[in-house]
C-alpha cells in the first residue's frame, strides 16, 4: 500500500509538470487536477469534487474522458489547438475506476503510443457486467471467430459490435451493418450477396455488389439475425464455413475474407426447437456468445450513462445543464424497459424542456413501470395441471420459481444467490423464460 508520503511525492511530481492533468471518476467528478490544469483553465479554487458539466467550457470542449470510458482504452483527441491524451485507470481487479487526461496546449502527435480516436458511442464499460464482457472481447477481438450478441432491445448490441470491430485488427477496414428484419424477404438475398448482370428484370446491367463484398477484410454485422429467412440461413452458413458465396444469378462463386458478428433480441434456441432457425447455423454463430444485460441489472452504469448523455446533448444543443443527485436517484428508480435507448431519449427531452441549467427531479417527465397481469402471492403454492407432461410441468415450475425470485431480487446475481445456483445458470434461465422485472410483478 502507498504511504501518505508517497502520495505527497506523486502529487508533487504532477504539480511540477507543465502540462495540465485532470483525473475524473466514472461518474464524471474530478478526483484530482494539478496546478497547471487550474492555471490553464483559470480555476480560482480547487475543482476536486466538481462535476464535469460544471467545469470550464474550454476544457469540456476538448475532453475525451467519456470516450475513454466508453472504449476502455487510451485515446487521443485534437481540437482548438490542443491535444488531449486520455488513459483509463484500473483497480487491482482490472476494472476501470477513473480516467486521467493530459492536455498539450500545442498540437502534438505521439507515434506508436497505441492510442486511437474512438467513436462517440453509448457504450459504458465502467460497471462490473460490462467490464466482464469487455475482458472477453479483448481476449478474442483479434481472432476471426463468429460472435453472437444477445440482449433486449435497446441494450446496445450494435454499439458493442462496433466496439468489437474497433478493438480488432480489422479496425481500419469496413464495418458493414445489415438489418435482417428491415429488408423485404424477396430482396434480402441480393442485398446480402449482390447480383450478377441480368439476374432479374429490374437488375442493373452491371450487376451490384452485396454487403458481404463491401465488408471484405472487415466485419459484417447481421442485426436481428433471428429474422433471417430460413432458406437463406444455409447460404449464410456456407459463407461462414467456406468463406465463399454466390451472387444472385451468377455462375461462379466468390471468395471473401470477412468476420461475422450477429445480434438478436429473440430466443434463438426456441426458434431452433420450432424449426424457424437452423440448428447448425445457431451453433456456428455462437462460437463466442455475449449476453448484454438489461439496464435494470446494471445499476453501476446508470450514473455514468446519465452524465454521458447529458454531456452529449449539452454539446449538441449548446446548453450547460447539470443534474442533482436527487434527480439521478429518481432516474435510477425506473425499470427502463427500453434500456439505454430509452434513457438516451429521456435525457435529450429533459435537456430540451427544462427551464433551468440545473436539472432537478421535478424536471423528469412521467416514467411509468407497466405491470402486466397480477401474479399469485409469494407464499402461494406452485400448481401444475395434472394432465401436463413431465417436461412441460418441470418448465412451468421452473419458470414460476424464477419469476417469484426475480420479483423479490431483480437481478440475475441476486436470483442466483437466493436459489443457490450459479449466476450463469440464473442468467440463462431468466433469458429462457423471458423473465424481466416488469413481467415478474
Amino acid at each position: 500500500m502507498k504511504t501518505a508520503m508517497e502520495d505527497q511525492f506523486y502529487e508533487h511530481i504532477l504539480n511540477e509538470l507543465m502540462e495540465p492533468v485532470c483525473v475524473l471518476s466514472t461518474s464524471g467528478a474530478v478526483l484530482y487536477h494539478n496546478e497547471a490544469f487550474a492555471s490553464c483553465f483559470s480555476l480560482s479554487a480547487s475543482a476536486v469534487g466538481t462535476l464535469f458539466s460544471d467545469l470550464p467550457a474550454a476544457y469540456r470542449d476538448v475532453s475525451c474522458h467519456a470516450d475513454c470510458f466508453l472504449q476502455g482504452r487510451k485515446i487521443k483527441r485534437k481540437k482548438a489547438g490542443m491535444t488531449v491524451y486520455a488513459v483509463p485507470l484500473h483497480d487491482q481487479a482490472g476494472r476501470i475506476k477513473a480516467c486521467a487526461e493530459e492536455i498539450l496546449t500545442a498540437p502534438g502527435d505521439k507515434e506508436g503510443d497505441g492510442m486511437a480516436a474512438a467513436p462517440s458511442e453509448e457504450l459504458i464499460l465502467s460497471d462490473a457486467a460490462m467490464q466482464d464482457i469487455n475482458l472477453t472481447i479483448q481476449r478474442t477481438a483479434y481472432f476471426d471467430s463468429t460472435i453472437l450478441i444477445q440482449g433486449e432491445t435497446g441494450t446496445g448490441k450494435s454499439v458493442l459490435a462496433k466496439h468489437i470491430h474497433h478493438s480488432s485488427n480489422r479496425a481500419s477496414k469496413p464495418f458493414i451493418t445489415i438489418n435482417c428484419g428491415a429488408i423485404p424477404e424477396n430482396l434480402i438475398e441480393s442485398e446480402l450477396f449482390g447480383y450478377a448482370s441480368g439476374a432479374f428484370t429490374s437488375a442493373s446491367k452491371k450487376g451490384k455488389p452485396g454487403q458481404v463484398e463491401l465488408a471484405a477484410n472487415g466485419t459484417l454485422f447481421l442485426d436481428e439475425i433471428g429474422l433471417l429467412p430460413y432458406p437463406l440461413q444455409s447460404k449464410l452458413l456456407h459463407l461462414i464455413q467456406e468463406k465463399t458465396y454466390t451472387p444472385v444469378g451468377a455462375l461462379k462463386s466468390k471468395t471473401v475474407d470477412v468476420r461475422i458478428i450477429a445480434a438478436t433480441n429473440e430466443n434463438l434456441k426456441q426458434h431452433v426447437a420450432e424449426h424457424k432457425f437452423r440448428e447448425d447455423l445457431y451453433y456456428r454463430l455462437r462460437v463466442i456468445e455475449l449476453f448484454l444485460p438489461p439496464l435494470r441489472e446494471r445499476p453501476d452504469a446508470m450514473e455514468p450513462l446519465i452524465h454521458f448523455f447529458l454531456q452529449k446533448y449539452n454539446a449538441k444543443f449548446g446548453t450547460h445543464r447539470s443534474i442533482t443527485a436527487t434527480a439521478v436517484s429518481a432516474l435510477k428508480d425506473y425499470d427502463w424497459p427500453g434500456n439505454i435507448r430509452e434513457l438516451q431519449y429521456v435525457i435529450e427531452r429533459i435537456v430540451l424542456t427544462t427551464g433551468s441549467d440545473t436539472i432537478t427531479s421535478e424536471d423528469i417527465p412521467p416514467l411509468h413501470n407497466t405491470a402486466e397481469t397480477q401474479e399469485p402471492a409469494e407464499d402461494a403454492p406452485i400448481i401444475v395441471a395434472a394432465e401436463t407432461d413431465f417436461d412441460t410441468a418441470v418448465a412451468a415450475f421452473e419458470k414460476e420459481l424464477l419469476t417469484r425470485a426475480y420479483k423479490e431480487h431483480p437481478s440475475s446475481y441476486k436470483v442466483a444467490e437466493a436459489l443457490g445456483i450459479t449466476q450463469t445458470k440464473a442468467s440463462r434461465l431468466l433469458r429462457k423464460y423471458s423473465i424481466s422485472k416488469t413481467r415478474a410483478r
